[in-house]
């Protein structure tokens, strides 16, 4: 037979085959395929706009092309057979529980990623008599999937290579039976709250190139047996509660290009040897937050291709090797947060790549090296909280793509370059050593948008062109020598919300034209020399929360339009207002600090002072205030300092004032001592006699924002702040004795103490009229090994850091002290009561506040303990560290709020000098108040 003849008979069989008995079956499977997805497209919720019509194509039109293979998102074969589904991203919004995957028999392909899927990942128990060979890749990432991932999933789904379940809700941690997938290239488990350990198992899965089980609340070591992966890419292992050390293991693998083991607990030192093996492919290597020690080995200069690495927030010490020079395709290098020490190598000139460069929060010394002006693509430079000192190398002022700066918390001196701050956003260098003038190079910078220069020792006028940044919302130039009209200062900033120009020596009036910065939340002008009047225009800063223009020479009347903004905080003290106090501040319901000390106002107290329901800090002292002071505001349940001392003409039914129906008591009226008043006692029972002469205070002392002008660290027990433990200190507007506290505490019985510690016990006191208080008796006998040395035992030492510490800080979120005194062998501290305890107690101690602690509870119990923190670091003056932020010294009250509690190892820390303190307080996690 001819080749022609054959060609023609084979193309008749063919038409007769596809006429006859492949049609019939291929129509059949078409429609089984067909209605499987149209059932479970019926059983959808309508999805949400903006996509209603994803699945608009999916129906049974006889117009068109065979279905399904037309539909959205749907790929066949050459036979009609659907072999792919891909609708991520369609909006959809349901359960995979009508999806009849054995109807699609050919599928290789599933992709319902990016969606609003719920419930479990199938209907269980999946069938494993009928597997789905033909699937290889699954990926329903990014939904809202729950329940556990089947650990007969291998079994169901043998030729599985690409298996992504990340950013769902499972449950039930990784089963370890998904070793068993033999063929499994990717392995995406991340972003759900799994649980268990990483399994030995996976160790099998020889063909795995990527593992990503970051963020999966994980609680193992890892595996040695990953090291057995030989063809591992990436290793995705972040986020979980890892512990242990690196596996040497993983150091046989040599394709690996992406590592990263950040915000564990592991420990140990890292090995050199995952260098030199990833030599050739190492891209990516992060290690941060964990516990590592330790330094950075030599080897990491073998992997010359790293363009990451990040090893912050972990334990590593010694010098920064000069071998990091040698990684010259570095993009982002972060070594913060480590205790690093000696000075920055100066091969770091070589990483011309490099964008960003992390190293705040260590011991570096000496100065910034003259090679840093070489790296033309840095972007970022962060050195602050070191001991860098020097002046700036001039090289910074040519690099081209620098937009931020952070180098504050240092010891830097010197002018800074007239030209320096070519395209810079951000430039924060406050507490250093800078000496000159502000530079005007800045003014080259139209995108500046943080510029904090404070407690430096800066001199001179700001440079007009300072008023032409646009885009300014942070200007923090306080605690300098500047001078200058006020009014010169800032212009036309849309978004600007903070502005601190407080302790400098600014004249002028304060402009009109600032009632313009509508975004203004924060302006402190305190400590200047600022004169005339407080515009009334100053009403329409709708978003202002803290206003401070004390110790000025302002005169005039009190605006009565403050009383229309979201005042927080507002201190007018130390100026020459007159004029009565205006009710309408009653209308700043939100007010928590209130200061008009130290000025002429006359009148008397407004009754609407009283609407201030939130307010803890009232002071109206050397004024000329007269007639009855309202009642109510000696009875508010929120006020703890009251000071209406310095008012002759002032009367009435308040601690500290005289009645108004009797004639003033002169004796004593003048012994006044830093605005701590005495009181007279009230008459004590005749058991308690002895105790009379103690007397519990409240804390009166202002808020200081003077400059800290000594050059070493003080503990808070200084000089600043000694006591002496056989002196009772009286409070202005104590309501309660001594003698009330033994008589709430039958004489501090056993049955009355709420918890025990090194130090002390404490005590509830419930005295007349509802109040409570939590009361520390400390033994003042008990002295530690060093009181001979160190003047007096611990308990003392602890007692006057506590009371030095809490004399000094206002803070909502910091626990208040009512008052202290030492008699009879024993110290007393009473603070306000917290009434759910500590959070150790909350968490590890069950019951029913341990459920009500949601995640909403203890989101705003971590921000409240940040805030405190922020204050404690960065708005008190001088900085003081806790030292011993611990679960059992955060206190919770009724609604969760947190409170910092025992500051008896507290330290001040006094300008210029390094944020490292010696290891106080509890053992364990080293919290940030460390």
């Amino acid at each position: 037979m001819s080749r022609r003849a054959l060609l023609l008979l084979l193309h008749h069989l063919l038409l007769l085959l596809s006429s006859s008995s492949l049609r019939p079956a291929g129509s059949a499977q078409g429609d089984a395929e067909a209605e499987a997805l149209l059932r479970w497209k019926g059983s959808l919720s309508q999805p949400p706009r903006p996509a209603p019509d994803a699945l608009a194509s999916w129906s049974l039109d006889t117009n068109s092309s065979p279905a399904p293979c037309s539909w959205r998102g749907v790929s066949c074969d050459v036979l009609g057979r659907v072999v792919a589904v891909d609708v991520a991203g369609a909006g959809l919004a349901g359960t995979l529980g009508a999806l009849d995957l054995a109807s699609l028999p050919s599928l290789a392909s599933l992709n319902l990623s990016l969606n609003a899927l719920t419930g479990p990942l199938f209907p269980s128990p999946l069938d494993v008599s009928a597997p789905l060979r033909s699937l290889r890749s699954l990926d329903l990432s990014h939904n809202n999937l729950s329940g556990t991932v089947p650990a007969t999933l291998p079994a169901y789904m043998p030729g599985l290579e690409i298996l992504n379940l990340s950013s769902n809700q499972f449950t039930g941690g990784i089963p370890p039976a998904l070793g068993d997938v033999s063929g499994l290239r990717e392995l995406d488990l991340s972003r759900n709250p799994l649980g268990g350990t990483v399994p030995a198992t996976l160790g099998k899965l020889r063909s795995l190139e990527r593992i990503n089980v970051s963020l999966a609340l994980l609680d193992s070591a890892i595996p040695s047996e990953l090291g057995l992966c030989a063809n591992l890419t990436v290793v995705g292992l972040a986020g979980n509660r890892l512990s242990g050390g690196l596996p040497p293991s993983l150091a046989k693998l040599t394709r690996v290009r992406e590592f990263n083991v950040s915000k564990n607990m592991l420990a140990g030192e890292i090995p050199p040897g995952y260098f030199t093996s990833w030599s050739t492919r190492l891209r990516v290597f992060q290690a941060d937050g964990n516990r590592f020690t330790g330094g950075i080995p030599e080897e990491v200069a073998a992997a010359s291709r790293l363009e990451f690495v990040s090893l912050a927030t972990n334990n590593l010490s010694g010098t920064i090797p000069a071998v990091i020079g040698r990684m010259t395709s570095l993009r982002v290098l972060e070594l913060h947060e480590n205790g690093f020490s000696g000075a920055i190598p100066r091969t770091i000139g070589n990483l011309t790549s490099l964008q960003t460069l992390r190293l705040y929060a260590n011991k570096l010394t000496g100065r910034l090296p003259d090679e840093l002006g070489n790296m033309t693509a840095l972007q970022r430079l962060v050195v602050s909280g070191n001991m860098l000192e020097g002046e700036l190398p001039p090289g910074l002022t040519r690099l081209p793509n620098l937009f931020s700066i952070v180098a504050f918390d240092n010891l830097f001196s010197g002018a800074i370059p007239p030209d320096f701050g070519r395209n810079l956003s951000i430039l924060s260098m406050s507490n250093n050593r800078f000496s000159g003038g502000l530079p005007p190079g800045l003014c080259n910078s139209p995108r500046l948008r943080y510029l904090g220069l404070d407690d430096n020792d800066i001199a001179g006028a700001v440079p007009p062109c300072y008023r032409n940044f646009a885009k300014l919302v942070r200007f923090r130039m306080a605690r300098n020598r500047l001078s200058g009209d006020v009014s010169g200062v800032l212009g036309s900033h849309p978004d600007l919300y903070y502005v601190d120009l407080s302790g400098n020596s600014f004249h002028g009036e304060l402009p009109e034209l600032w009632s313009q910065l509508k975004n203004l939340s924060f302006l402190h002008l305190d400590g200047n020399k600022i004169a005339g009047t407080i515009p009334a225009s100053y009403g329409a800063l709708t978003a202002l929360q803290d206003l401070s223009l004390a110790s000025n020479r302002l005169a005039g009347t009190i605006p009565p339009e403050l009383g229309r903004l979201p005042l927080l905080n507002l201190d007018l003290g130390g100026n020459m207002l007159s004029g009565q106090i205006p009710p309408t501040l009653g209308n700043a319901t939100g007010m928590l600090w209130l200061d008009l000390s130290g000025n002429r106002l006359d009148g008397g107290v407004p009754v609407e002072l009283t609407n201030l329901a939130h307010m803890w800090h009232l002071n109206l002292s050397h004024n000329s205030l007269a007639g009855e002071a309202p009642p109510l505001l000696g009875k508010m349940a929120s006020l703890q300092e009251l000071d209406l001392s310095g008012n002759p003409g002032l009367c009435g039914d308040i601690a500290g004032l005289n009645p108004c129906r009797s004639e003033p008591i002169s004796r004593g009226a003048s012994t006044r001592r830093r605005g701590i008043i005495l009181v007279a006692a009230a008459a004590l029972l005749v058991s308690i006699a002895a105790a009379a002469a103690c007397v519990l205070v409240l804390l009166t002392s202002r808020r200081r924002r003077t400059r800290q002008q000594d050059t070493t660290d003080t503990t808070a027990s200084g000089s600043a702040a000694s006591l002496t433990l056989t002196t009772s200190i009286w409070g202005k507007d104590a309501v309660f004795s001594f003698g009330d506290i033994l008589t709430a505490t039958e004489h501090f019985n056993e049955a009355y103490c709420i918890g025990k510690g090194s130090f002390g016990s404490v005590y509830r006191a419930d005295l007349p009229g509802g109040h409570s208080l939590a009361v520390k008796r400390l033994d003042a006998s008990e002295a530690g090994d060093g009181a001979a040395c160190c003047g007096g035992g611990t308990s003392e030492r602890s007692f006057e850091n506590e009371v030095a510490a809490l004399t000094r800080v206002r803070h909502r979120n910091i626990v208040r002290l009512h008052g202290f005194c030492a008699m009879g062998g024993h110290m007393y501290l009473a603070y306000e009561l917290v009434e759910r305890g500590s959070l150790g107690k909350v968490l590890y101690g069950g019951g029913r506040s341990c459920e009500l602690f949601g995640w909403p509870a203890r989101v705003r119990a971590i921000a409240g303990l940040a805030h405190a923190l922020a204050y404690l670091h960065h708005d008190c003056s001088p900085p003081m560290i806790h030292r011993d932020v611990s679960v059992n010294n955060v206190l919770l009250g009724p609604d969760y709020e947190p409170r910092v509690s025992d500051f008896g190892t507290a330290r001040f820390l006094a300008p210029g000098r390094s944020g490292c303190t010696s290891v106080a307080g509890s053992y364990g996690y080293m919290a940030p108040g460390k």
